[in-house]
């Protein structure tokens, strides 16, 4: 039973809370984390939206007050959900130690008068590039409306420029309102989770911009594991993270008898957070037949991300998106006959909680209403498996899938022509531009499986990334995004939070207070 609590004369430390009702696994996840870090004499606040912004990733209606025309009031938008979120940030917080901390506290009366008309002096085609005060609000505006519109672009429509506007505005009210905060609170480090979109986005930035460390978390794909990077989103962090960190390991036989029983339990996903082929179509034969592949002639794999999810800029994007890369690589392919192309759409269109609305499928059938019969899709709803699709692949190529790691473990050549974290480790083949993408293309015929120094630094670095970075977390079980009602602590005491009680998260702990690496040794 713990009975006081140390001084919180250590750093200050912020969280980040923002979402309750819509994400209570993050809620869970950073209470945990504040607790754990007080307990180490820190001094940690909750920095809590309390209904203050008119527009969250989570909440496009946000606080309501903003007025929303009549004609939108029905478009799948879900109110009060604001309401709901302060209610479960309380709750989880209601017994805790930790100090909290209100947005509401720095709103100013003109604020929102005054940057709604600084944002109709706006030409709509200059939303996604706008900056204000150093902050990025354009770009983290567009990732939050075409997240709620469940497509990889807007479309140029009196809604979707309305919801664009919408978070627009959010994302400068957001960003003058943390100012104001760290004015305040002055914290010496700010722990969010996702360290995305309108919100944590912008509050990321934000801290950047001000020079305060930022640690980024999230729940990872293992099963009971979180992920931490510093500085950034793990969507960006994972790309630039030094390679000094992994390529120097000496895997024992233990760790890739471990690497290689994980990487074939994905196929079904029965070690991670969640599977969208439980019971996946894997005989070769029967894909074959299914697909209608003539193997005299090798298979090219691409594999597709979906659209709308964490579209953020990325200094080494050679396409305009995802779908620009797939429509001018199936253009390639209408000239290669040789091959055979093979697009496997990702499951998560419509297997996920969110359905995608724009789906790739009909957008390539848009573009072309007939394909000749060396160019196959396989669509969403189809239980291939993508793992016996990449067996009998000559080559694959990705945009922003993390199944790259995957692919080339299985020895499989990997072409990565957007922002997935697997670019620059050597054991892919990276694009640059678009001239160089076609380039590789015109190579595929004579391409060769991953030489054995390729093997080697893939397996480093796929042991380095589930076994090292994704921490397991002990706290917590069963946390399944969807299913906040699974959720389960597994200690009755804070004790069980104290230094010294379990390495993980003494690890993780030091990792926030000190700057040290987030990996497991």
């Amino acid at each position: 039973m713990l009975r006081r609590l140390p001084s919180p004369n250590g750093p200050r430390i912020a969280f980040a809370t923002v979402w309750g009702e819509s994400s209570p696994i993050l809620t869970a996840l950073e209470s945990i984390l504040a607790v754990a870090i007080r307990l180490r004499g820190a001094d940690a606040s909750s920095l809590m939206c309390d209904r203050a912004f008119p527009a969250c990733v989570r909440d496009s209606l946000g606080n309501h007050s903003m007025s929303i025309p009549a004609e939108y009031a029905l478009s799948g938008l879900t109110p009060h959900r604001c309401r709901r979120c302060v209610h479960v940030i309380n709750a989880y917080y209601k017994q805790s130690p930790i100090r909290q901390e209100q947005f509401s506290r720095f709103t100013q009366t003109d604020d929102l008068a005054r940057i709604m008309e600084l944002v109709d002096r706006l030409p709509q085609e200059r939303y996604q590039t706008h900056v204000y005060r150093d902050i990025h609000v354009g770009e983290h505006a567009y990732a939050s409306a075409v997240r709620e519109t469940g497509r990889g672009t807007l479309m140029d429509s009196p809604y979707h420029w309305w919801l664009f506007r919408r978070h627009l505005i959010a994302s400068i009210l957001i960003s003058d309102l943390t100012e104001r905060m760290f004015q305040t609170v002055r914290p010496d480090r700010l722990v969010a989770p996702h360290g995305i979109y309108v919100d944590h986005g912008t509050i990321c930035e934000v801290a950047r911009r001000e020079q305060i460390p930022v640690v980024v978390f999230s729940v990872s794909y293992r099963k009971d594991t979180i992920m931490l990077c510093h500085g950034d989103t793990y969507h960006k962090a994972l790309v630039t993270e030094p390679h000094a960190l992994w390529e120097n390991m000496e895997l024992s036989d233990t760790q890739r008898e471990r690497l290689a029983g994980y990487a074939d339990s994905r196929r079904r996903g029965t070690h991670d957070i969640l599977t969208y082929h439980p019971s996946p179509v894997e005989e070769h034969a029967k894909i074959i037949k299914e697909i209608g592949l003539d193997m005299t002639k090798p298979v090219i794999s691409l594999f597709s991300n979906v659209m709308w999810d964490a579209q953020l800029y990325h200094s080494y994007n050679a396409f305009e998106n995802m779908l620009d890369w797939v429509l001018k690589t199936i253009d390639y392919f209408l000239k290669r006959p040789d091959l055979q192309l093979v697009i496997r759409v990702h499951p998560a269109e419509i297997k996920a909680e969110k359905k995608s609305m724009q789906p790739l499928k009909t957008e390539i059938e848009n573009r072309y209403p007939s394909l000749p019969q060396h160019i196959k899709i396989v669509g969403p709803e189809s239980d291939i498996s993508s793992y016996s699709l990449v067996d009998i692949s000559k080559a694959t190529l990705i945009y922003g899938t993390k199944m790259g790691l995957e692919i080339a473990l299985r020895g499989v050549p990997v072409i990565i022509a957007g922002e997935s974290m697997n670019r620059g480790k050597g054991f892919t083949f990276d694009v640059e531009s678009v001239d160089g993408y076609f380039q590789l293309l015109d190579r595929l015929s004579d391409i060769p499986r991953n030489t054995p120094e390729m093997m080697e630094r893939a397996e480093k670095y796929g042991y380095h990334f589930y076994f090292r970075r994704q921490i397991d977390f002990p706290f917590l079980t069963d946390f399944q995004p969807g299913f906040p009602e699974k959720l389960k602590l597994t200690f009755d005491d804070l004790s069980a939070l104290l230094p010294g009680r379990n390495d993980n998260l003494d690890l993780i702990c030091d990792g926030i207070l000190n700057g040290t690496e987030f990996v497991v040794p």
